[in-house]
């Protein structure tokens, strides 16, 4: 198996996309969840004021096992400030979900007659969501202060046919979120938030050995990072996916241009996967640099997902931009971030770090 890298442009022609404009529609249902083999994803995650952590998904079937016909699912992770965690993912029959393929606005029935669970868009800018999952109740309101991005077209090609795609509706926005635990009072508060959304047609655990996955605010600037390695099938090749937004403007994003890199790498004893205290992404453009550090304080959750194991974390995350030779600016916020791991953590697959 050899990863397909087609031209841009052709690329752009085979899929309608505009290299300039990102269109509502790109954020609906982009495949047949009937189909086996084929999977998809519309996320949101929020750091909110209060202290609190809160990631919301829906699924038309898990991509650690796509194949199957549609096997909805919406998944829930929420921490709060005093220290209580739930993690939860709840499957409902295939009959109860539907989604738009003109705009984002996917519904799944609840457990309950006349409950609606739905992850809802209005042109890329105002997102509504509202789960109800086992005692949890959760309404967020996203609003968008950052323009949509997406690396190129934003799909990766295996073998012509086979692919994996990525969008990020709103890499930052304002969240106003509320929760509420079985028969407490509900709890409101405000913070950041970011949406994304992924979909393709080839088996993860195929071409995919473990991906770090992070995004963030910091300072003025908000940034998205990625480090993909390929199965031992691609022989670990490493793909980068990178992005700083300063307000509403695109600062950088050529991938080609930024180092990986990760220390103070161990072995989790549950998962036996490998996991790194520290992220590094360093991009280069002359004489203008930027750097993203990502220092776990925390390993927040493990979720066993098919054969592999996700991952998430939380800490700081530190921010530097150097001109010929000088810094300029340094930021640190807080954030989260995950990995994901479809193979073992085999040496050949850690070739990144320090």
């Amino acid at each position: 198996m050899t990863q397909v890298t087609n031209t841009l442009q052709e690329q752009y022609q085979k899929l309608r996309l505009s290299p300039t404009k990102i269109e509502k529609w790109e954020d609906g249902l982009r495949t047949d969840p009937s189909k086996s083999g084929v999977f998809e994803w519309w996320y949101f995650d929020s750091h909110l004021a209060n202290g609190a952590k809160l990631m919301v998904v829906f699924h038309t079937k898990l991509f650690a096992s796509p194949n199957t016909s549609l096997d909805p699912k919406i998944q829930v992770q929420l921490d709060t400030p005093d220290g209580r965690s739930w993690a939860i993912t709840k499957t409902y029959p295939a009959s109860s979900f539907n989604a738009s393929r003109e705009e984002c606005n996917v519904t799944v029935n609840g457990e309950k007659d006349g409950q609606i669970n739905f992850f809802r868009g209005s042109d890329l800018n105002s997102f509504q969501i509202h789960v109800v999952v086992d005692d949890l109740t959760i309404d967020v309101q996203l609003i968008s202060t950052t323009s949509p991005w997406r690396p190129g077209t934003g799909h990766v090609y295996y073998d012509e046919q086979e692919y994996f795609a990525w969008l990020v509706a709103v890499p930052q926005g304002k969240v106003t979120a509320t929760y509420k635990i079985g028969g407490e009072e509900p709890v409101t508060a405000e913070g950041d938030g970011y949406h994304d959304r992924n979909w393709g047609n080839v088996s993860l655990a195929k071409v995919i050995n473990h991906w770090y996955w992070g995004r963030g605010s910091v300072g003025p600037y908000t940034v998205i990072s990625s480090a993909t390695i390929s199965s031992d099938k691609l022989a670990y090749a490493k793909g980068i996916s990178f992005m700083i937004q300063k307000g509403d403007t695109i600062v950088a994003e050529d991938a080609g241009k930024v180092v990986f890199t990760a220390t103070d790498v161990g072995i989790d004893e549950q998962t036996g996967r490998s996991v790194a205290d520290r992220l590094h992404f360093e991009y280069r453009d002359n004489e203008l640099v930027y750097t993203l550090e990502y220092v776990k304080d925390e390993l927040t959750s493990r979720q066993k997902m098919g054969d592999g194991w996700y991952l998430r974390f939380a800490g700081a995350l530190r921010f530097k931009k150097y001109e010929i030779g000088k810094l300029v600016e340094e930021y640190e916020s807080r954030t989260q971030w995950d990995s994901m791991w479809f193979g073992q953590a085999h040496r050949d697959a850690l070739m990144y770090q320090k």
